[in-house]
């Protein structure tokens, strides 16, 4: 029994375990592990002078997710994704908004249940562990700054063709100047760091100029899709809806999800929101059906309204209007697309200083990341660092180059925060929680698999097994019970919904060309050593630096947790002190045993000295 206590308290100094035994317990256990936390308040911030500002309502979250959603892909990425699955990209596009509902509930209530401006990265990193938290903050960095760099280089293009319009005309190298091989566009880069300088003056400010651009973007897409219509031409010879077959509808979607990769991007903004719980998972839901119409709308009358060929550059809606349309009607698409790719810009580079400022919180980047202007309440060195990548990616990478890796990322983080819905309702003090994330895991890497077998038309037999792997995982996770979290939204049907989610992400993933594949892998492994090299080792939860040793208060554990774990050590200390008390009996009893044979061998010892 005494090694039994040794073991349960060996972690506790001498007063704890003492203060245990008589019923004062502990705050809080000293260990946790990286791997295996669940604790949905994970990442919080101190409110007085640090917090960001509550400034947005639904009004603004819509317009905000909207200016997300609707930018590049809309204006640029449709024409590129169509010479791949040629005039079937309507299929395309329609599938893909769909299959993005299986991530949007699970997006929706990680917002509910955390409130922080970090969005996939501090849901994973409360549901997963540490090291993917790390990982997904690392290629999110890539999807928001190289997503915005799209559209600032797809704006770039933009604006000298609207000018043209009018007889201006822009000297080339100002958009594109072909330095040494590379086709830098300085345009670009000056466009992000003056609206970097616009983030300066604070979030409300931002946002009201979001709000007149992404009504013009709405009022644009609007135009160009009833407009389109009266100038439909399928009779045209090279017209051939299904011109690549089934395959080549699947070979589009990894650039086409593309067009829907910032509607998550909402959820960042969920520590700025006046009241988050309710109004995060709403406008993610309208959010998500405007993107699905107006995407749709604009690939339907792209494609049925000009040859691929025309639309085969960086401002496809545009070309298709000049080659079709009346003067006047690019005009009006000229400025709608410079107002759209303008929304989508800003609110991107809204998104990643917040990323910047969670990472820094939890210490997996310097400390400098998380400071707050005290008169704006914005985290002023991460949005100046966000707008000197973001301005540097611009002018010397093209769309073409970084368009895939970006897809790919965003789609790969897409199935990780589903697959964390589903091991966020099961309970880590179950005895199959282990279980659940090995299953999670397995599953992860096999509808990868799968993707690869179809997609590479690999042995029937192989795709079958993982298949076969695939249905038994989610019937195991099925019959495991779940833990009940009281908040305003949860997903439904899960684990179902969110599985199916990283399932069709995970597959589209596959057909992702493999070039992309291989960029993405080499900049994963050097997110690996960045986290070995500074995040393992600064982190507060790592438990060999002192402040984390001396107190884990730094970690705002939940309040119901805490009292759960105080109860739970409450009963095992009261278990423990009946066998406390009867084993100090005994030793009092062999004390006193000890004592009276000691006096009668005393006794006898004297009785021998006499004789």
């Amino acid at each position: 029994s005494t090694w039994g206590l040794q073991i349960i308290f060996m972690d506790r100094s001498q007063n704890e375990v003492s203060s245990i035994l008589e019923g004062n317990i502990a705050s809080q256990p000293r260990k946790i592990s990286l791997f295996m936390m669940r604790l949905f308040n994970t990442v919080t911030f101190d409110n007085t002078g640090r917090s960001l500002k509550k400034v947005l309502n639904l009004f603004h979250l819509l317009f905000l997710g909207v200016s997300c959603v609707l930018g590049a892909g809309a204006y640029s990425v449709i024409g590129l994704a169509a010479q791949t699955a040629g005039p079937s990209i309507i299929i395309t596009f329609a599938i893909v908004g769909l299959l993005c509902f299986f991530t949007c509930f699970p997006y929706a209530e990680f917002a509910a249940k955390i409130q922080s401006a970090g969005f996939s990265y501090s849901y994973i990193y409360s549901s997963c562990g540490e090291i993917l938290g790390y990982l997904t903050g690392h290629c999110l960095h890539v999807i928001q700054i190289a997503g915005s760099a799209i559209c600032a280089r797809c704006l770039a293009a933009y604006i000298p063709g609207f000018l043209e319009i009018f007889g201006i005309h822009v000297p080339k190298f100002i958009y594109e100047w072909d330095i040494m091989g590379y086709n830098v566009s300085i345009l670009g880069g000056v466009i992000v760091m003056l609206l970097t300088m616009l983030m300066l003056f604070g979030m409300k400010e931002s946002t009201a100029v979001n709000n007149v651009v992404s009504i013009m973007n709405l009022l644009t897409i609007s135009f160009a899709i009833f407009a389109g219509l009266f100038y439909i031409d399928t009779g045209r010879a090279d017209f051939k809806f299904m011109e690549h077959g089934v395959k080549g509808i699947f070979a589009g979607m990894g650039l086409t999800f593309f067009a829907y990769a910032g509607f998550e991007g909402l959820t960042c903004f969920t520590e700025e929101a006046m009241n988050p719980e309710r109004d995060i998972p709403l406008s993610l839901t309208l959010v998500l059906i405007i993107a699905i119409i107006m995407n749709g709308g604009i690939a339907t009358v792209m494609t049925l309204m000009a040859p691929l060929s025309v639309m085969n550059n960086s401002q496809s809606l545009l070309a298709v209007f000049k080659a079709k349309c009346p003067v006047w009607m690019s005009m009006v698409i000229s400025v709608g697309s410079i107002s759209g790719l303008l929304a989508s810009l800003s609110a991107g580079l809204m998104c990643q200083p917040r990323i910047f400022y969670s990472m820094a919180f939890d210490r997996m980047i310097p400390k400098i990341f998380m400071q707050i202007n005290p008169h704006t309440l914005v985290p002023d060195f991460a949005v100046i660092v966000s707008g000197i990548l973001c301005a540097g990616i611009t002018m010397f990478f093209e769309v073409d180059l970084i368009g895939n890796s970006v897809s790919l990322m965003a789609l790969l983080v897409s199935a990780l925060v589903d697959i964390g819905v589903v091991v966020a309702r099961y309970d880590l003090e179950c005895s199959y929680s282990r279980r659940i994330n090995r299953s999670c895991a397995v599953f992860f890497a096999l509808s990868l698999f799968a993707g690869f077998s179809l997609f590479y038309s690999w042995h029937w037999s192989i795709s079958g097994l993982a298949i076969i792997g695939i249905t038994a995982i989610y019937f195991y996770i099925q019959v495991q019970k779940q833990i009940n979290i009281p908040i305003n939204f949860s997903c439904p049907a899960v684990p179902l919904v969110p599985l199916i989610g990283a399932l069709m992400f995970l597959l589209i993933a596959a057909t992702i060309d493999l070039t992309a594949w291989k960029l993405t892998l080499y900049y994963i492994l050097i997110g690996f050593a960045s986290y070995f090299m500074y995040g393992y080792w600064q982190s507060k939860l790592n438990p060999y630096r002192s402040q984390s040793i001396n107190s884990v208060k730094q970690l705002e554990l939940p309040e119901e947790w805490v009292l759960d774990q105080k109860e739970e050590t409450k009963k095992l200390a009261e278990s423990y002190v009946p066998e406390v008390k009867r084993l100090r009996l005994e030793s009092e009893n062999m004390a006193k045993s000890s004592t009276g044979n000691l006096q009668t061998i005393s006794l006898s010892l004297l009785s021998l000295i006499h004789i």
